[in-house]
Parts: structure tokens; sequence; C-alpha cells
């Protein structure tokens, strides 16, 4: 793939906080060409919790010297929120026109969500005809979030310095990564049915992009924190082993391949249990022209967005 950005020279900044790890990757571009520069820290235990910010003060200090240390002053920011209060959802509805689909979409949310339309900032994106049995139905993929939430990211983020353009959904920045960062490295992801696992400290997203474009996303309520409990792993794999399940049964497309991305514990040995569950070549999502590890998936996606 040609990758050409919208600006002739720009820097765009993707931040990810996942339980008390900060994961940044800063996207500096001309038209053509492009470097990233990734930051790993780790938050103090008790400041972020289930992606809200317990002491948002805390955290506000510690990006306000990362903003400081690393020359990010001004510069457009775009994060996600890593919580089960984002709430993702595949919805299915007859083809209709997008108009009277949004409307639609504004009746049914109350019932597919645990929040009030007043209550959320919700976006939504039609995938088309998904499901082997369903060929007149188009799924969408709903994303929803309290306002509450919203708001205290932009009051933290803004106040340092960074401008924060957008909160984008983990699904979009995995699918963003792959193709544009790593289809040097797999040049296949554009025709092919690739599934990415993203592993994170307190919940793993499943994502599938069939032909470049996402076709299946679901969170799992387990991370890596929660697979240090006894008897956690053996839930955390029926839940992927479901959901993988879930996919192959009733959606258009065979799996070729499984990407590992996110905190990677190579202890308790995810390659293998993925590759047991799912039957197709598993890799790690190291990025190897950029250097770029697999923690480094969500943010690389971030810093893309709107800029390619």
């Amino acid at each position: 793939m040609v990758l050409k950005f919208k600006k002739k020279n720009s820097k765009r900044l993707g931040i990810e906080i996942n339980g008390r790890i900060l994961t940044a990757v800063l996207c500096k571009h001309n038209t053509w060409n492009f470097e990233l520069e990734p930051l790993s820290i780790e938050l103090d235990d008790d400041c972020v919790e289930n992606g809200l910010f317990v002491k948002p003060q805390r955290v506000l200090a510690i990006l306000n010297q990362l903003v400081k240390e690393q020359n990010w002053q001004g510069i457009d920011a775009v994060t996600t929120i890593v919580s089960r209060q984002m709430v993702v959802r595949h919805l299915d509805f007859p083809m209709m026109q997008d108009k009277e689909l949004n409307e639609t979409i504004k009746w049914e949310i109350a019932q597919h969500i645990p929040y009030t339309e007043e209550d959320v900032v919700y976006d939504w994106y039609n995938l088309g005809p998904m499901k082997k049995d369903q060929p007149n139905m188009n799924t969408i993929l709903l994303a929803a979030v309290p306002y509450a939430t919203v708001n205290s990211y932009f009051q933290v983020f803004n106040e340092t310095g960074v401008t924060l353009q957008a909160i984008d959904i983990v699904p979009a920045s995995l699918r963003r990564w792959l193709l544009y960062i790593g289809t040097n490295q797999w040049p296949d992801v554009q025709v092919l049915t690739i599934g990415i696992i993203n592993f994170g400290e307190e919940m793993t997203n499943l994502v599938i992009i069939k032909d470049g474009n996402i076709q299946f996303a679901r969170s799992l309520a387990y991370g890596k924190q929660h697979l240090a409990v006894t008897g956690t792993e053996e839930l955390f794999i029926e839940e992927l082993y479901r959901s993988i399940e879930y996919y192959q049964k009733h959606y258009k497309g065979q799996l070729a391949r499984i990407i590992i991305t996110g905190r990677i514990d190579e202890e308790k040995n995810l390659y293998n249990i993925v590759s047991q569950i799912a039957k197709v070549p598993v890799e790690m999502g190291y990025i190897e022209a950029n250097k770029l590890g697999p923690k480094y998936a969500v943010a690389a996606g971030l810093a893309l967005k709107g800029v390619v």
C-alpha cells in the first residue's frame, strides 16, 4: 500500500492509557514518509481504574511532565478509553439509507446499551452485509461512552498543553495500525481475513479485519492483571474460544492469521493458547521495519487517525 498523508508536514500523537500503563506514539510525517517515536511509562497503581481517572490531578501531573520532557506542547493528540464503560455493539438492521438508519439507531440505543441517549456520546459505522445467514441485513458497529467520562478525558488532556482532537475506539486504531504500518510485514492484509487479539492490563480486544475493513469486534472482560488470579486463565481461554467460534459460525470469512498485540506476557504462554484455540497461524505483532513492539499497536493506530 502506498501511504500518502493528508498534510505535508505535521505531527500527531496517539496515547493509550490501559490500566496503569501509558503508551504513546508520536507520528512525524511529510507527504510520503513518516517516523514513529514510541514511549511507555507506568502510572501509579491507583491513578486509573477501569479506564476512569480515579486521581485525575495525579494523571494530569504525569502527563504535564511528559509533555514538557518530550516537547509535545501544541501537538494534536488522539486517545481511546479502555474501559467497560466504552460499549461496542454489533446491531443488525434491514438495508436503508444512512439518514433513516441514523434515526433508527437513536430509537434502538436504549435497548442495546446501558445508557440513555442523553447521557452518552455515540457513533456508528455501517459494515454492510456481514453475516452468512442474513444477506439482506446490514451490520452496524455502534460505540457509546458516557458524557462524564469523555469530558474527564478532554479536561485532563487539554490542560497538559496538547490538543485532544478525538477519542477513538480500539478496533479502529488496530485496523489503522495493521493496514498502514503492518502492510510491509503482512502485504496480504488487504485481501485476507486477519484476527487481532490485543491483550491489555484490564481487558482484551478481539478484532477481525476482512478485506481491509472491520468485520467483527468484541471486548473480553479479562486482561493481564486477571491472569494472576487462580482459575481466571481458564475463564479467559473459554471466553476467547467462544468469541472465535461465534465469528466462524456466523460471519462471512475464514481466518487466515491471528496477530497478537498489547501487553504480552510470555510466561502465560498466550501464543500457544491462541494457536490451540484458533487453529490458524499466530504471530506476534512486532513491526520490524519500524522496530515497533506489540504494546504500541493501539497508540500507533491512534496517531494515524485523521492523517492518512
